[in-house]
């Protein structure tokens, strides 16, 4: 997308959050940078930020194919009364009331509808659906922008306004019908903090798209640094378990391999919420990448969602060749995954070079893939021949070397990569990759091997 030239310097266009004649919600803000992970910091009246989110206790786990919120049966997000009644007597009582701290609001991509940068300035431009501040008028509507950190502060805004408005109501009823000086004033006073209160500026962090866990993660972050917070409450506010998941374990696996300088996946993938200048875009995705590893750990997507909610030990159960990755996880060895990676990678950078440069590198200028390594399609089809290899190493302590890697790689260290006829970047590419690695690895004995006949079949496909 080519980024909306904009004009005005930040301040000026923070105060022009609101929204425009078609009803939808615009968002301006500024792009931050913090270890790899980019968000969206903006300024907005509280008036704004109650126009496209609001306190719920119901928690998007996903969206369908309508782009409709799926809900946690079983989770609901409570507050503290207690702490609620406070902020509302904070906001009404002090007249030096002020919210200094952010809150940070999980804005999914489906309810986008707009999103313009500018490269040079960080400025962007967000237009959010109407259908984000129509649904806030319904009693059951969906909460689309969720709040990760500062539902006490939201749902105390909201009950301290709507305490306010009661008694604006209540005495406008009674001024209406005599001239009481002391009422009329009164109602002046409540009415004009009403109107100071929707006023006060807010600062709002964004990120986009963000999973459960990286929620779970960037709350147990922000509250730890300011008190103790029990990880159950962490987990139970975002619906996760409180022994570690496979999708945590996963996550953390992928943010180590592309933030590690030396790891052959260092700046390789593309981060959740992150956005890229043109042709420097990753060529593998976070999700794509947690999506590989959950599958080395969990037989199927159910499966995964029930193993979400087991301890690590309960997993022992169902290890198998075919889920390498499972046996780790369920014995609290996730270092095995991540140097298995790690190896079988290097191995791959190592061992594919031409002309005495790693096929498996990017251009430094360019994240456009010249050939089939540099895909998603090339990186599925090296996890499966990590597999089968894995199949044939057994011992744990050989697991994590490069070298034993390199032994079985070499035999396919000729094949033609950057053939674009052979290998163009699409799923079937990923099984004809596949299956000329594997015949490389591993030769057919004779033409019954069914590799052979799985393979031409790919082949002859229009």
């Amino acid at each position: 997308m080519r980024p909306r030239k904009i004009k005005n310097t930040y301040l000026k266009s923070m105060e022009n959050n609101n929204q425009n004649s078609t009803g939808s919600i615009l968002i301006n803000a500024k792009k931050v940078i913090q270890n790899n992970q980019e968000f969206y910091l903006g300024i907005f009246t509280i008036k704004h930020i109650l126009s496209f989110t609001k306190y719920t206790e119901r928690l998007i786990v996903n969206y369908d194919e309508n782009n409709k919120p799926i809900y946690n049966k079983q989770i609901q997000r409570k507050v503290d009364k207690s702490r609620v009644e406070k902020i509302v007597n904070f906001l009404l009582d002090d007249p030096d009331a002020i919210f200094p701290t952010n809150l940070v609001i999980a804005l999914p991509n489906a309810v986008i509808e707009l999103f313009e940068e500018d490269a040079n300035s960080n400025n962007t431009h967000i237009t959010l659906s109407p259908k984000v501040s129509s649904e806030l008028t319904k009693d059951e509507g969906d909460v689309f922008l969720t709040i990760i950190d500062g539902q006490h502060r939201i749902n105390g805004i909201e009950a301290a306004f709507a305490r306010l408005t009661k008694e604006i109501s209540d005495i406008s009823k009674i001024v209406s019908t005599s001239n009481n000086v002391l009422l009329q004033k009164n109602l002046e006073a409540k009415t004009k903090l009403l109107k100071n209160l929707q006023n006060i500026q807010l600062p709002v962090t964004f990120f986009i798209d963000p999973t459960l866990e990286f929620q779970a993660m960037i709350f147990s972050t922000i509250n730890r640094t300011q008190k103790s917070v029990p990880q159950s409450l962490v987990y139970s506010l975002f619906g996760l378990t409180s022994e570690d998941s496979p999708q945590k374990t996963a996550l953390q696996t992928v943010l180590t391999l592309n933030s590690f300088e030396k790891s052959p996946f260092y700046n390789r993938i593309k981060l959740y919420g992150g956005k890229y200048d043109r042709n420097q875009s990753p060529p593998l995705t976070q999700a794509g990448m947690v999506k590989s590893i959950i599958d080395l750990i969990s037989a199927n997507l159910t499966e995964s969602e029930r193993d979400r909610f087991k301890p690590r030990q309960d997993l022992k159960k169902g290890c198998n060749d075919d889920l390498p990755f499972r046996k780790y996880y369920a014995n609290n060895r996730d270092n095995y995954i991540l140097d298995i990676l790690f190896s079988f990678f290097a191995a791959v950078r190592q061992v594919f070079v031409s002309d005495e440069i790693s096929i498996w590198d990017l251009d430094e200028n360019s994240t456009k893939p010249e050939n089939i390594l540099h895909t998603t399609v090339g990186y599925q089809a090296l996890i499966s021949i990590m597999v089968d290899i894995l199949k044939e190493v057994k011992d744990d302590n050989q697991r994590d070397k490069i070298s034993i890697y390199k032994g079985y790689l070499i035999r396919a260290k000729h094949l033609n990569f950057a053939d674009a006829r052979r290998y163009p970047y699409t799923g079937r590419s990923k099984r004809v990759l596949y299956f000329d690695m594997s015949l490389k690895i591993w030769p057919a004995i004779n033409q019954d091997d069914e590799r052979i006949a799985k393979l031409t079949e790919l082949l002859n496909e229009n």
